[in-house]
């Protein structure tokens, strides 16, 4: 599985992701895109999940 940091998974994916919506690994590790020691994304948060549950809900 690929580790990403915040900042590259924003940049990969064309989004606009903040701390609150991912939960980021307890240790520095080596981010497969910009090859710095940094904290990677472990999963989505709760939170987010729900309000894009929510968002495609409302699309219906």
């Amino acid at each position: 599985m690929a580790e990403f940091c915040l900042a590259c998974w924003n940049k990969v994916n064309d989004i606009n992701l903040t701390g609150k919506d991912v939960i980021l690994s307890k240790r520095l590790t080596l981010c497969e895109e910009c090859s710095e020691w940094k904290y990677i994304i472990m999963r989505y948060s709760r939170r987010y999940l729900l309000c894009e549950y929510v968002k495609a809900f409302k699309r219906r």
